[in-house]
Protein backbone atom coordinates (compact mmCIF):
# COMPACT_ATOMS: atom_id res chain seq x y z
CA UNK A 1 0.00 0.00 0.00
CA UNK A 2 1.49 3.29 -1.01
CA UNK A 3 2.39 5.37 1.63
CA UNK A 4 0.36 8.48 2.20
CA UNK A 5 1.92 12.22 1.63
CA UNK A 6 0.88 15.15 3.42
CA UNK A 7 -0.96 17.72 1.19
CA UNK A 8 1.16 20.42 0.54
CA UNK A 9 -0.33 24.48 1.75
CA UNK A 10 0.53 26.78 -0.05
CA UNK A 11 -0.64 29.51 2.26
CA UNK A 12 -0.79 29.36 6.14
CA UNK A 13 -3.82 28.02 7.93
CA UNK A 14 -5.63 30.65 9.56
CA UNK A 15 -5.18 30.57 12.95
CA UNK A 16 -8.71 29.94 14.85
CA UNK A 17 -9.35 31.12 18.34
CA UNK A 18 -11.70 30.20 20.50
CA UNK A 19 -14.12 32.56 22.02
CA UNK A 20 -13.59 33.78 25.58
CA UNK A 21 -15.01 32.21 28.13
CA UNK A 22 -17.68 34.01 29.76
CA UNK A 23 -17.67 34.59 33.81
CA UNK A 24 -19.70 31.92 34.74
CA UNK A 25 -19.82 32.93 38.70
CA UNK A 26 -19.43 36.49 40.72
CA UNK A 27 -16.10 35.33 41.30
CA UNK A 28 -15.08 35.34 38.24
CA UNK A 29 -16.92 38.64 36.85
CA UNK A 30 -14.80 40.69 39.76
CA UNK A 31 -11.21 39.53 38.48
CA UNK A 32 -12.26 40.47 35.42
CA UNK A 33 -13.52 43.85 36.59
CA UNK A 34 -10.55 44.37 38.48
CA UNK A 35 -8.23 43.92 35.53
CA UNK A 36 -10.04 46.45 33.66
CA UNK A 37 -9.62 49.14 36.49
CA UNK A 38 -6.01 47.63 36.52
CA UNK A 39 -5.44 48.12 32.60
CA UNK A 40 -7.14 51.37 33.00
CA UNK A 41 -5.29 53.07 35.80
CA UNK A 42 -1.69 52.35 34.04
CA UNK A 43 -2.70 53.63 30.70
CA UNK A 44 -5.00 56.73 31.44
CA UNK A 45 -7.33 57.39 28.30
CA UNK A 46 -6.27 60.15 25.20
CA UNK A 47 -9.33 61.68 26.09
CA UNK A 48 -7.44 62.41 29.77
CA UNK A 49 -4.56 63.41 28.31
CA UNK A 50 -6.11 66.40 25.73
CA UNK A 51 -8.16 67.93 28.45
CA UNK A 52 -4.83 68.05 30.53
CA UNK A 53 -3.02 69.53 27.85
CA UNK A 54 -6.28 72.27 27.40
CA UNK A 55 -6.20 72.99 30.89
CA UNK A 56 -2.17 74.21 30.90
CA UNK A 57 -2.84 76.32 27.99
CA UNK A 58 -5.43 78.11 29.81
CA UNK A 59 -3.10 78.90 32.69
CA UNK A 60 -0.30 80.07 30.19
CA UNK A 61 -1.93 81.26 27.24
CA UNK A 62 -2.96 84.35 29.14
CA UNK A 63 0.48 84.94 30.51
CA UNK A 64 2.09 84.84 27.37
CA UNK A 65 -0.49 87.17 25.69
CA UNK A 66 0.65 89.42 28.46
CA UNK A 67 4.75 88.84 27.97
CA UNK A 68 3.93 89.65 24.55
CA UNK A 69 1.70 92.49 24.06
CA UNK A 70 3.15 94.72 27.09
CA UNK A 71 6.33 95.23 25.03
CA UNK A 72 4.26 95.39 21.86
CA UNK A 73 2.33 97.91 23.86
CA UNK A 74 5.60 99.91 25.28
CA UNK A 75 7.58 99.86 21.76
CA UNK A 76 4.31 101.77 20.07
CA UNK A 77 3.79 104.08 23.12
CA UNK A 78 3.28 107.84 22.32
CA UNK A 79 6.40 110.07 23.34
CA UNK A 80 5.65 112.59 26.07
CA UNK A 81 5.29 115.97 24.09
CA UNK A 82 6.42 117.20 27.53
CA UNK A 83 10.14 117.10 25.76
CA UNK A 84 9.00 118.89 22.49
CA UNK A 85 11.28 121.95 21.44
CA UNK A 86 9.77 125.60 21.93
CA UNK A 87 11.14 128.13 20.09
CA UNK A 88 11.81 129.95 23.71
CA UNK A 89 15.06 128.17 23.99
CA UNK A 90 17.06 129.25 21.15
CA UNK A 91 19.22 132.75 21.43
CA UNK A 92 18.34 135.33 19.63
CA UNK A 93 22.44 137.12 20.94
CA UNK A 94 25.70 136.12 20.38
CA UNK A 95 25.33 134.02 17.76
CA UNK A 96 27.35 135.03 14.90
CA UNK A 97 30.11 132.43 13.43
CA UNK A 98 32.84 132.48 15.86
CA UNK A 99 35.91 131.23 13.33
CA UNK A 100 38.82 129.96 14.81
CA UNK A 101 42.44 128.44 13.95
CA UNK A 102 40.55 124.76 13.59
CA UNK A 103 36.98 125.12 13.78
CA UNK A 104 33.93 127.64 13.10
CA UNK A 105 31.29 127.29 15.25
CA UNK A 106 27.42 129.15 15.61
CA UNK A 107 25.63 128.81 18.77
CA UNK A 108 21.76 129.73 17.51
CA UNK A 109 19.23 126.41 18.72
CA UNK A 110 22.27 124.43 20.45
CA UNK A 111 25.76 125.06 19.34
CA UNK A 112 26.19 123.48 15.45
CA UNK A 113 30.30 123.57 14.29
CA UNK A 114 32.35 122.89 11.02
CA UNK A 115 35.72 121.45 10.71
CA UNK A 116 38.86 123.45 9.41
CA UNK A 117 41.86 121.93 8.13
CA UNK A 118 45.35 122.92 7.21
CA UNK A 119 46.06 121.15 4.15
CA UNK A 120 44.02 118.38 3.35
CA UNK A 121 44.09 116.32 -0.25
CA UNK A 122 41.74 114.43 -1.87
CA UNK A 123 42.07 111.28 -4.10
CA UNK A 124 40.01 108.23 -5.63
CA UNK A 125 40.82 106.34 -2.72
CA UNK A 126 41.71 108.38 -0.04
CA UNK A 127 41.31 112.05 1.58
CA UNK A 128 44.59 112.73 3.82
CA UNK A 129 44.83 115.49 6.34
CA UNK A 130 48.39 116.87 6.14
CA UNK A 131 48.76 118.85 9.07
CA UNK A 132 48.44 117.19 12.59
CA UNK A 133 45.03 118.58 14.09
CA UNK A 134 44.48 119.29 17.80
CA UNK A 135 42.30 116.86 19.72
CA UNK A 136 38.97 118.48 19.95
CA UNK A 137 36.91 118.89 22.73
CA UNK A 138 34.13 116.78 23.71
CA UNK A 139 31.71 119.56 22.90
CA UNK A 140 32.83 120.52 19.61
CA UNK A 141 32.87 117.08 18.60
CA UNK A 142 29.63 116.78 19.63
CA UNK A 143 28.25 119.44 17.59
CA UNK A 144 29.67 118.47 14.37
CA UNK A 145 32.85 120.12 14.39
CA UNK A 146 35.47 117.16 14.44
CA UNK A 147 37.14 115.38 11.83
CA UNK A 148 34.83 112.83 9.64
CA UNK A 149 35.94 109.61 9.11
CA UNK A 150 35.32 109.18 5.46
CA UNK A 151 33.11 112.18 3.03
CA UNK A 152 30.78 110.77 0.21
CA UNK A 153 32.35 111.18 -3.20
CA UNK A 154 31.10 110.43 -7.13
CA UNK A 155 33.50 108.21 -8.11
CA UNK A 156 32.61 104.63 -9.70
CA UNK A 157 29.68 104.75 -7.86
CA UNK A 158 27.58 107.67 -6.86
CA UNK A 159 28.05 107.88 -3.15
CA UNK A 160 31.32 106.25 -2.59
CA UNK A 161 32.95 106.28 1.03
CA UNK A 162 36.25 107.32 1.06
CA UNK A 163 38.16 107.28 3.91
CA UNK A 164 39.68 110.17 5.23
CA UNK A 165 43.21 109.50 7.27
CA UNK A 166 46.24 111.75 8.28
CA UNK A 167 49.40 111.23 5.94
CA UNK A 168 51.74 113.02 3.87
CA UNK A 169 50.69 115.40 1.24
CA UNK A 170 52.60 115.82 -1.77
CA UNK A 171 54.25 119.43 -1.36
CA UNK A 172 53.08 119.67 1.69
CA UNK A 173 55.64 121.78 4.38
CA UNK A 174 54.48 120.37 7.74
CA UNK A 175 56.82 122.89 9.55
CA UNK A 176 55.40 125.88 8.03
CA UNK A 177 52.26 124.57 7.72
CA UNK A 178 51.59 125.58 4.23
CA UNK A 179 52.40 123.76 0.34
CA UNK A 180 55.54 124.60 -0.62
CA UNK A 181 56.70 124.55 -4.60
CA UNK A 182 59.28 122.00 -5.72
CA UNK A 183 60.79 121.00 -9.07
CA UNK A 184 59.17 117.66 -9.29
CA UNK A 185 56.01 119.83 -11.00
CA UNK A 186 52.37 119.35 -10.52
CA UNK A 187 51.84 115.20 -11.26
CA UNK A 188 53.96 114.47 -8.56
CA UNK A 189 52.89 117.72 -5.80
CA UNK A 190 49.03 117.67 -6.59
CA UNK A 191 46.98 120.85 -8.11
CA UNK A 192 46.88 122.99 -4.59
CA UNK A 193 44.23 125.38 -4.32
CA UNK A 194 45.52 128.09 -2.09
CA UNK A 195 43.63 130.51 0.54
CA UNK A 196 41.02 130.00 3.08
CA UNK A 197 37.96 127.74 1.01
CA UNK A 198 34.63 125.97 1.94
CA UNK A 199 34.42 122.35 0.53
CA UNK A 200 31.49 119.90 0.64
CA UNK A 201 30.67 116.64 -0.52
CA UNK A 202 28.01 114.42 -1.18
CA UNK A 203 27.28 113.39 2.44
CA UNK A 204 23.36 112.39 2.88
CA UNK A 205 22.21 113.44 -0.17
CA UNK A 206 20.18 110.24 -1.48
CA UNK A 207 20.49 108.93 -4.94
CA UNK A 208 18.86 106.39 -6.80
CA UNK A 209 15.69 105.28 -9.05
CA UNK A 210 12.94 105.61 -5.65
CA UNK A 211 14.64 108.67 -4.08
CA UNK A 212 15.84 111.95 -5.86
CA UNK A 213 17.48 115.23 -4.28
CA UNK A 214 17.14 116.20 -1.24
CA UNK A 215 16.92 120.38 -0.81
CA UNK A 216 17.41 119.79 3.23
CA UNK A 217 20.77 118.26 3.17
CA UNK A 218 21.79 120.02 0.11
CA UNK A 219 20.99 123.24 2.15
CA UNK A 220 23.23 122.56 4.77
CA UNK A 221 26.70 123.12 2.78
CA UNK A 222 24.98 125.55 0.34
CA UNK A 223 23.19 127.75 2.97
CA UNK A 224 26.24 128.41 5.71
CA UNK A 225 28.60 128.78 2.74
CA UNK A 226 25.92 131.91 1.78
CA UNK A 227 26.25 133.36 4.71
CA UNK A 228 29.73 132.91 5.80
CA UNK A 229 30.50 134.46 2.04
CA UNK A 230 28.24 137.47 2.47
CA UNK A 231 28.15 138.68 6.17
CA UNK A 232 31.45 136.54 8.14
CA UNK A 233 34.33 137.80 5.62
CA UNK A 234 34.77 134.89 3.47
CA UNK A 235 33.94 137.04 0.46
CA UNK A 236 37.29 135.76 -1.06
CA UNK A 237 36.67 132.10 -0.61
CA UNK A 238 35.15 129.70 -3.13
CA UNK A 239 32.71 126.68 -1.99
CA UNK A 240 34.15 123.80 -4.08
CA UNK A 241 31.74 121.18 -4.13
CA UNK A 242 32.37 117.27 -5.49
CA UNK A 243 29.08 116.64 -6.92
CA UNK A 244 27.27 116.69 -10.58
CA UNK A 245 25.22 119.37 -11.11
CA UNK A 246 22.73 117.44 -12.92
CA UNK A 247 18.93 116.87 -11.16
CA UNK A 248 19.55 113.39 -10.37
CA UNK A 249 22.03 114.60 -7.83
CA UNK A 250 21.79 118.49 -6.67
CA UNK A 251 17.75 119.61 -7.35
CA UNK A 252 16.44 122.20 -8.70
CA UNK A 253 15.54 123.86 -5.22
CA UNK A 254 19.18 124.38 -4.85
CA UNK A 255 20.58 124.66 -8.43
CA UNK A 256 18.58 127.89 -7.84
CA UNK A 257 19.40 129.69 -4.90
CA UNK A 258 23.21 129.43 -6.30
CA UNK A 259 21.70 131.68 -9.21
CA UNK A 260 20.42 134.06 -6.57
CA UNK A 261 23.65 134.44 -5.66
CA UNK A 262 25.36 133.95 -8.33
CA UNK A 263 26.68 137.34 -8.66
CA UNK A 264 28.30 137.54 -5.58
CA UNK A 265 29.63 134.05 -4.44
CA UNK A 266 31.42 131.58 -6.64
CA UNK A 267 30.70 127.78 -6.49
CA UNK A 268 32.29 125.33 -8.21
CA UNK A 269 31.54 121.56 -8.85
CA UNK A 270 34.41 119.46 -9.30
CA UNK A 271 34.92 115.91 -10.17
CA UNK A 272 37.51 113.49 -8.01
CA UNK A 273 40.09 112.98 -9.55
CA UNK A 274 41.25 110.05 -11.43
CA UNK A 275 44.36 107.04 -10.94
CA UNK A 276 46.49 108.97 -13.01
CA UNK A 277 45.32 112.46 -12.48
CA UNK A 278 47.20 114.55 -9.81
CA UNK A 279 45.28 115.13 -6.12
CA UNK A 280 43.14 117.89 -5.72
CA UNK A 281 44.93 119.81 -2.22
CA UNK A 282 43.44 122.78 -0.55
CA UNK A 283 45.82 124.76 1.69
CA UNK A 284 42.82 125.80 4.36
CA UNK A 285 39.62 124.39 3.75
CA UNK A 286 36.30 124.75 6.08
CA UNK A 287 35.01 121.18 5.58
CA UNK A 288 31.02 120.42 5.16
CA UNK A 289 30.29 117.07 5.22
CA UNK A 290 28.07 115.30 7.84
CA UNK A 291 24.94 116.10 10.24
CA UNK A 292 24.56 119.54 11.03
CA UNK A 293 20.99 119.70 12.71
CA UNK A 294 19.90 122.95 10.61
CA UNK A 295 21.32 124.89 13.32
CA UNK A 296 23.50 126.85 10.72
CA UNK A 297 21.31 130.34 10.87
CA UNK A 298 22.63 132.59 13.27
CA UNK A 299 19.54 133.98 14.33
CA UNK A 300 16.79 136.44 12.86
CA UNK A 301 19.22 138.94 11.38
CA UNK A 302 20.85 136.17 9.08
CA UNK A 303 17.75 134.40 8.13
CA UNK A 304 15.76 138.24 7.38
CA UNK A 305 18.69 139.25 4.85
CA UNK A 306 18.62 135.79 3.39
CA UNK A 307 15.22 136.67 3.27
CA UNK A 308 14.98 139.30 1.62
CA UNK A 309 18.16 138.70 -0.59
CA UNK A 310 15.46 135.28 -2.18
CA UNK A 311 12.37 137.07 -1.91
CA UNK A 312 13.54 140.13 -3.92
CA UNK A 313 14.86 137.76 -6.53
CA UNK A 314 11.84 135.89 -7.04
CA UNK A 315 9.63 138.97 -7.08
CA UNK A 316 7.92 137.72 -4.00
CA UNK A 317 6.83 140.70 -1.49
CA UNK A 318 8.22 140.66 1.93
CA UNK A 319 5.13 140.84 4.44
CA UNK A 320 4.10 139.77 7.87
CA UNK A 321 1.54 137.35 8.27
CA UNK A 322 -1.90 138.99 8.00
CA UNK A 323 -4.35 138.84 10.77
CA UNK A 324 -7.47 137.49 10.41
CA UNK A 325 -5.45 134.72 7.95
CA UNK A 326 -6.07 135.31 4.17
CA UNK A 327 -3.57 132.52 2.86
CA UNK A 328 -4.43 129.22 3.81
CA UNK A 329 -1.85 126.42 2.35
CA UNK A 330 -2.05 122.64 2.55
CA UNK A 331 1.92 121.26 1.28
CA UNK A 332 0.86 117.20 -0.30
CA UNK A 333 3.23 115.01 -0.52
CA UNK A 334 2.45 112.85 -3.71
CA UNK A 335 4.13 109.49 -3.75
CA UNK A 336 5.15 109.85 -0.22
CA UNK A 337 4.67 107.73 3.27
CA UNK A 338 4.77 111.05 4.62
CA UNK A 339 1.35 112.27 3.14
CA UNK A 340 -2.09 113.33 4.59
CA UNK A 341 -4.00 110.39 4.84
CA UNK A 342 -7.29 112.30 5.66
CA UNK A 343 -6.63 115.88 3.92
CA UNK A 344 -10.88 115.83 3.25
CA UNK A 345 -11.38 115.89 6.75
CA UNK A 346 -8.04 118.80 7.05
CA UNK A 347 -9.52 120.86 4.44
CA UNK A 348 -13.23 120.43 6.01
CA UNK A 349 -11.88 121.74 9.51
CA UNK A 350 -9.57 124.34 8.26
CA UNK A 351 -12.26 126.16 6.31
CA UNK A 352 -14.89 125.88 9.19
CA UNK A 353 -12.32 127.08 12.09
CA UNK A 354 -10.20 129.85 9.86
CA UNK A 355 -13.19 130.65 7.11
CA UNK A 356 -10.67 130.75 4.43
CA UNK A 357 -10.70 128.01 1.68
CA UNK A 358 -7.69 126.30 1.69
CA UNK A 359 -5.30 125.62 -1.07
CA UNK A 360 -3.69 122.45 -1.88
CA UNK A 361 -0.13 122.36 -3.56
CA UNK A 362 2.37 119.74 -4.14
CA UNK A 363 5.81 119.70 -2.89
CA UNK A 364 8.72 120.08 -5.19
CA UNK A 365 6.77 120.85 -8.34
CA UNK A 366 8.26 123.92 -10.57
CA UNK A 367 11.69 126.15 -10.06
CA UNK A 368 13.21 127.53 -6.98
CA UNK A 369 11.35 130.65 -6.57
CA UNK A 370 7.70 128.45 -7.49
CA UNK A 371 8.63 126.20 -4.43
CA UNK A 372 9.73 129.51 -2.23
CA UNK A 373 6.47 130.93 -2.96
CA UNK A 374 4.26 128.11 -2.08
CA UNK A 375 5.14 129.09 2.14
CA UNK A 376 6.48 132.54 1.26
CA UNK A 377 2.85 133.50 0.72
CA UNK A 378 1.07 132.08 3.48
CA UNK A 379 -0.61 132.87 6.42
CA UNK A 380 -0.96 129.51 7.60
CA UNK A 381 0.41 126.47 6.56
CA UNK A 382 -0.30 122.39 6.99
CA UNK A 383 2.35 120.13 5.62
CA UNK A 384 4.27 116.93 6.99
CA UNK A 385 7.75 116.57 7.76
CA UNK A 386 9.96 116.22 4.59
CA UNK A 387 12.97 118.55 3.15
CA UNK A 388 10.76 120.62 1.51
CA UNK A 389 9.94 122.15 4.77
CA UNK A 390 13.48 123.89 4.28
CA UNK A 391 11.70 126.92 2.52
CA UNK A 392 10.19 127.61 6.44
CA UNK A 393 13.61 130.05 6.17
CA UNK A 394 11.64 132.04 3.74
CA UNK A 395 8.08 132.29 5.57
CA UNK A 396 6.26 135.26 6.31
CA UNK A 397 6.98 136.71 10.10
CA UNK A 398 4.37 135.86 12.02
CA UNK A 399 3.06 132.87 10.04
CA UNK A 400 1.54 129.66 11.43
CA UNK A 401 2.79 126.12 10.43
CA UNK A 402 2.00 123.18 11.68
CA UNK A 403 3.86 120.41 10.42
CA UNK A 404 3.34 116.59 10.96
CA UNK A 405 4.95 113.88 12.12
CA UNK A 406 4.12 110.21 11.43
CA UNK A 407 3.51 107.77 13.98
CA UNK A 408 7.83 106.30 15.16
CA UNK A 409 8.94 109.37 13.34
CA UNK A 410 10.50 112.62 15.46
CA UNK A 411 13.50 114.73 14.43
CA UNK A 412 13.85 118.62 15.60
CA UNK A 413 15.74 119.57 12.82
CA UNK A 414 13.78 122.25 11.64
CA UNK A 415 13.77 123.97 14.98
CA UNK A 416 16.21 126.76 14.24
CA UNK A 417 14.61 127.31 10.98
CA UNK A 418 11.75 128.30 13.03
CA UNK A 419 13.20 130.01 15.28
CA UNK A 420 15.51 132.27 12.90
CA UNK A 421 12.10 132.67 10.34
CA UNK A 422 10.14 134.13 13.15
CA UNK A 423 6.92 132.06 12.66
CA UNK A 424 5.17 129.84 15.37
CA UNK A 425 5.39 126.50 14.56
CA UNK A 426 3.34 123.72 16.08
CA UNK A 427 4.29 119.98 15.71
CA UNK A 428 1.57 117.06 15.42
CA UNK A 429 2.21 113.86 15.97
CA UNK A 430 0.54 111.20 13.23
CA UNK A 431 -1.12 107.95 13.68
CA UNK A 432 0.10 105.74 11.19
CA UNK A 433 3.50 104.10 10.53
CA UNK A 434 5.93 105.77 8.32
CA UNK A 435 7.30 104.16 5.31
CA UNK A 436 10.79 104.83 5.78
CA UNK A 437 12.76 100.89 5.96
CA UNK A 438 14.37 100.78 8.91
CA UNK A 439 14.44 104.28 9.94
CA UNK A 440 11.31 104.53 12.90
CA UNK A 441 12.43 101.24 14.00
CA UNK A 442 16.01 102.25 14.96
CA UNK A 443 14.30 105.85 16.29
CA UNK A 444 12.26 103.55 18.47
CA UNK A 445 14.87 101.21 19.54
CA UNK A 446 17.21 104.13 20.86
CA UNK A 447 14.31 106.10 22.34
CA UNK A 448 13.30 103.27 24.45
CA UNK A 449 17.18 103.02 25.46
CA UNK A 450 17.77 106.48 25.98
CA UNK A 451 14.78 108.10 26.67
CA UNK A 452 12.31 109.98 24.94
CA UNK A 453 14.18 112.86 26.10
CA UNK A 454 17.09 112.33 24.43
CA UNK A 455 15.14 112.23 21.16
CA UNK A 456 13.39 116.01 21.29
CA UNK A 457 15.64 119.73 21.88
CA UNK A 458 17.57 120.83 23.97
CA UNK A 459 18.73 124.10 25.07
CA UNK A 460 22.21 122.95 25.37
CA UNK A 461 22.36 120.55 22.43
CA UNK A 462 26.57 119.73 23.33
CA UNK A 463 25.43 118.22 26.88
CA UNK A 464 22.79 115.98 25.16
CA UNK A 465 23.88 115.37 21.40
CA UNK A 466 24.67 112.10 22.80
CA UNK A 467 21.27 111.13 22.76
CA UNK A 468 20.26 113.22 20.50
CA UNK A 469 22.32 111.81 17.33
CA UNK A 470 21.46 108.96 18.10
CA UNK A 471 17.78 109.07 17.43
CA UNK A 472 18.63 109.50 13.61
CA UNK A 473 21.15 107.13 13.43
CA UNK A 474 25.22 107.64 12.46
CA UNK A 475 26.63 111.10 11.96
CA UNK A 476 28.43 110.06 9.21
CA UNK A 477 26.13 108.19 7.40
Amino acid sequence: MDRLERPRVSAPLPRISSPRPRASSPLGRSRTLRKVADRSNARPSKKFQLSGRFRRALILGPLLCIAAIYPLMWFLSVPPLSFARTTSSCLDEGTDYQISEHYLCTNACGKVCFPRVHGMCISRTQVTICDDLPYFSKDIIKAGGGLPDTLRLITNVPRDRVRVKRGTCPGWDSRLHEPVDASGGERTQGHWIRGLQMVADVKLMPHGKKVGPNPHHEAEKLIPAVLLSHLYGLRNSTLYWFAHRDPKTISRWSLGLIKVFLETMKVEFMDVPGPDEPQICFEDAILFSGLTNAGYVPGREANAWLREKVLGFCNIPVLDASRPVNNVVIVERIHSSRSIANMDEVKYTLEKELMVVPKVVTSGVGDFCDQVKVIASADFAVTPHGSHNINFLFARRYSTVLEAFPLLYYIDWFGNYVHAANVNHHELYGTWLAKQGSLPFKMRVYANLYGWSGCFYHPNRAQHAQYGWNCFGSRTT
